[in-house]
């Protein structure tokens, strides 16, 4: 990239509050022209995060069936887009007030992120279970996620955790869920497998092209109103992305 390029990065040791960064070239991607900062803010840990759960992690094609959890959120939202695009069932799971966000994506159903999520899918499947989960809040919804993935072949692919840690044992995989759990971190895959992560932004700049994936909307604060945005985020009271203004 040349000097004075657009670009938006994602800086894996923290520190974006900051008004300057340095970030590694694999780190940072050209912003489309005509987008602004903030619209652009899904392209470096949210898109990729749920294309990366959904491709090479998750193996979704057209067919498949796939809970995703936290859908209305901005990893979320891409997911619940990006599975319908390839053909997928989607079952979304989101809170009543943010149901009708999801299910304009395309959402085949729209469940209560707060019910029993296990049953629900199970009525959804008769009982087959989803060949795919994305699991982003953690908690007992890690649980909830293991129970609705297919016995075997399904696939419960790992992202999140703000609802907090969760407990799974060997005794669990072998007499409960004999799925597949598989752990994902963006920042660990661009420094790991960087060129899966080359693929992955591939796929992620086709679907731009395609239009699938476009200009991001945002929840836009302030960034003196940042205390406030971390609270409503923390208390899952948000929907999509937010973006704080310098």
């Amino acid at each position: 990239m040349e000097p004075s390029a657009h670009v938006i990065g994602v800086g894996i040791t923290g520190g974006a509050f900051a008004e300057y960064m340095v970030l590694p070239a694999t780190g940072a991607v050209p912003v489309p022209a005509g987008w602004a900062d903030e619209q652009a803010l899904g392209m470096v840990v949210s898109w990729p995060t749920a294309l990366a759960a959904l491709k090479p992690l998750g193996q979704v094609e057209a067919g498949k069936s796939v809970l995703i959890h936290a859908a209305a959120g901005g990893t979320g939202q891409a997911a619940v887009t990006m599975a319908k695009h390839y053909g997928a069932q989607v079952i979304a799971a989101a809170s009543p007030d943010k149901h009708d966000v999801v299910r304009a994506l395309g959402a085949d159903h729209v469940i209560d992120a707060r019910g029993d999520i296990a049953a629900e899918v199970a009525r959804l499947t008769e009982g087959a279970g989803v060949d795919l989960v994305l699991e982003s809040v953690g908690g007992d919804t890690l649980e909830a996620g293991l129970a609705a993935a297919k016995r075997v072949t399904g696939r419960v692919v790992v992202y999140g955790l703000p609802a907090g840690e969760a407990t799974i044992s060997n005794w669990d995989l072998v007499y409960r869920h004999q799925v597949h759990v598989i752990g994902l971190n963006i920042g660990v895959l661009i420094q790991s497998a960087p060129q899966v992560f080359g693929e992955v932004m591939g796929e992620m700049a086709a679907l731009m092209s395609a239009g699938v994936l476009g200009p991001g909307a945002p929840t836009v604060y302030e960034l003196a109103d940042g205390p406030k945005a971390l609270a409503e985020f923390e208390a899952r009271a948000t929907v999509g992305k937010l973006a704080l203004l310098p």
